[in-house]
């Protein structure tokens, strides 16, 4: 698919089938949102000084191959690491939203931050935030790509959100992106 066909066909997509993601296409979607692409660490999406604050987390829900729970992506490694485990259909951020589309999306995509890995002052938490979106946009569009659906999903107690998946490094959440296959 081209860019640009993507871009046409993204919408934001609430309602999603029970068809399980796989673990290929979690894989995907993290990578474009935060994957190495050179030798030098260099990652999909742009980051002011290569300090690469972003740190991103996805809640499983219903993943072929992937255990219910919460995981740290590691990009230097592309692999995962369990933050927390969790009961099959116990969905781990209920906590933090009543937003039925993180509830009943099979993966759910935590982009958070480390501000301090950026320095102190406004102007650098500002870079850091432009970074989440873009790599929220990369995560949208590989969506597309894949044929498979999401949003940005405001209304989120960022701190529930964070004690939910058992994040431990200082990283402040700053968006949730369920993902899925279209209902319609």
């Amino acid at each position: 698919m081209s860019v640009e066909a993507a871009l046409a066909a993204r919408r934001s997509v609430r309602g999603y089938t029970k068809q399980t993601l796989t673990l290929a296409e979690v894989g995907q979607l993290l990578w474009a949102a935060q994957g190495v692409t050179s030798p030098d660490g260099k990652r999909t999406a742009p980051s002011a000084m290569h300090r690469y604050p972003l740190e991103i987390a996805v809640v499983a829900q219903n993943v072929e191959g992937l255990s219910s729970g919460a995981y740290r992506y590691v990009p230097a490694k592309h692999s995962l690491e369990l933050l927390m485990a969790a009961k099959p259909g116990v969905p781990l951020l209920a906590g933090s939203t009543q937003q039925a589309q993180v509830h009943n999306a099979p993966a759910v995509f935590v982009i958070s931050a480390v501000y301090e890995r950026m320095g102190s002052g406004a102007k650098n938490r500002t870079w850091t935030d432009y970074e989440a979106g873009l790599a929220s946009e990369n995560l949208l569009l590989e969506a597309v790509a894949l044929g498979l659906g999401a949003v940005v999903t405001g209304g989120i107690d960022p701190a529930s959100a964070k004690e939910a998946v058992k994040l431990t490094g200082g990283e402040e959440v700053i968006v949730v992106i369920p993902v899925g296959h279209p209902a319609n």
